[in-house]
């Protein structure tokens, strides 16, 4: 397919409302870039692993003992947005990794990574395409540690999904103009309902929901995550759901919609955002609280 039919294809999915498909891409070009972090040269990968307990997440797998009450789990969704990637270097200076723009999954510092493959029960939100790496270049240095934002940037968030450039185009990381993206979104059914967790910024003021604010919203419920030894060449950054979600009740959700979305009131979301490091009234990091949901391997 040359490139003029392959727009007019996707042209035509947009306007059925399956932006997502533009995933369908063959990428795995990527697969083979150099991933030697202590040196800076060249390409930089940074690996993801989502995972529940030693076991990578799937769609269409039940997973056992989740959560305070032991709620058997199936996933249905699960994606976050990686932004402000920085690389640690040897006099303890961050250094920003330059994001290679693949025009799928990065964009400008912002990139989508996608652990849900769009089968079983992730089929009415999900897409085949898979994403577990961040790759970008910095200078020349030795680098032992690693930082980045889970979130996108307040001057990014409140884009229009159908104008933006992916990976910021996916409708179901989207709330609207006014809300921004969906930074994190697990979609889950827990002892068969549903719950979710949706992490983006709250607060956001405008004259309505399909205007952009004009200023940052109050609770901006971003993460900064650090980690002070991180080797790329031998190191890969864990997702943990069975962390995040240790201390909540997955059997019961009060009030509805099921799950949390971010809201202060929602008694739901005070152990998951203590388990990110976030004031639940604000959206600022807690003092000496280290989030959970990110561990190094």
């Amino acid at each position: 397919m040359n490139v003029r039919s392959g727009l007019l294809v996707l042209f035509s999915l947009c306007a059925l409302g399956l932006s997502s498909v533009v995933f369908a891409q063959d990428h795995s070009a990527h697969q083979g870039m150099n991933m030697n972090m202590d040196m800076g040269s060249g390409n930089t990968t940074i690996r993801f692993s989502a995972r529940v307990g030693d076991s990578d997440v799937s769609c269409g797998i039940m997973y056992e003992s989740l959560g305070s009450h032991n709620s058997e789990v199936e996933l249905t969704d699960f994606r976050l947005y990686i932004s402000n990637v920085r690389l640690i270097n040897a006099e303890g200076e961050e250094v920003p990794l330059e994001l290679t723009q693949d025009e799928m999954w990065q964009h400008d510092n912002v990139a989508l990574l996608d652990f849900e493959d769009g089968s079983a029960g992730c089929a009415d939100s999900g897409n085949a395409m898979l994403n577990t790496k961040i790759v970008g270049s910095s200078p020349d240095g030795e680098y032992t540690g690693l930082v980045f934002d889970l979130g996108v940037p307040d001057e990014m968030n409140h884009m229009d999904t159908t104008t933006a450039p992916t990976p910021l185009n996916i409708a179901a990381m989207w709330w609207g103009w006014q809300g921004g993206y969906k930074f994190l979104r697990v979609d889950m059914m827990a002892d068969g309902k549903p719950w979710f967790i949706h992490l983006g910024s709250t607060g956001c003021e405008s004259p309505n929901e399909a205007t952009a604010p004009e200023s940052p919203c109050s609770s901006p419920n971003r993460v900064e995550v650090r980690m002070g030894s991180f080797n790329a060449a031998h190191n890969f950054v864990v997702v943990n759901l069975d962390s995040l979600v240790s201390d909540i009740d997955l059997s019961t959700s009060v009030p509805e919609p099921p799950g949390c979305m971010s809201f202060s009131g929602d008694p739901d979301c005070a152990p998951i955002f203590k388990n990110l490091g976030l004031a639940l009234d604000n959206g600022t990091p807690l003092p000496d609280v280290v989030q959970t949901l990110f561990s190094t391997q």
